[in-house]
Order: C-alpha cells, then sequence, then structure tokens
C-alpha cells in the first residue's frame, strides 16, 4: 500500500507537491573537490553554475505559497535543467 494522492488530500485543502532538487553548492559537497572539480561539475549544468540553497528554497515557497493555489501532485526539478533521475 502506497502513500495516498494528492487528489484524496484535494477536498480538505491539502496539496501534496515535491521539489527535487540537484546537487547544490555548499561547503561540504566541495570541501573533498578540486577547484577544477567544481568548475568540471558547474559546466554540467545548462543554466550554467551550481544551484545554492535559495534557489531550491524558493522554488520551495512557490509551491506553498498562496500564488500556487492550483498546484498539487507536482515534482519540481530544481536541477538547472539537468534532470538527475
Amino acid at each position: 500500500m502506497g502513500w495516498p494522492a494528492p487528489r484524496e488530500y484535494a477536498p480538505c485543502g491539502i496539496r501534496v507537491n515535491c521539489v527535487s532538487p540537484s546537487a547544490v553548492m555548499n561547503e561540504r559537497m566541495t570541501e573533498h573537490m578540486t577547484p577544477a572539480q567544481v568548475d568540471e561539475l558547474a559546466a554540467s549544468f545548462p543554466l550554467g553554475g551550481i544551484g545554492h540553497p535559495d534557489d531550491v528554497a524558493e522554488a520551495a515557497l512557490h509551491l506553498a505559497s498562496d500564488v500556487s493555489p492550483w498546484l498539487t501532485g507536482i515534482m519540481l526539478d530544481v536541477t538547472g535543467g539537468k534532470i538527475v533521475v
């Protein structure tokens, strides 16, 4: 038995969404990487650069805010154009 689908919660006014980020820049992620490795990783993202925690937070805020009351059942890839599956 899986989790209930978003449509089961919708009548209660509950929206069910997911934010799926790829790599985000932080000290722990890069502490074992050389500058060249960081540059190579950054170049692999179509939008350029590595995402920051604020990029993920803004996406989550958008889904949770009143500006998206009609969104439920969304999986939002926050990947700079590089979808990680």
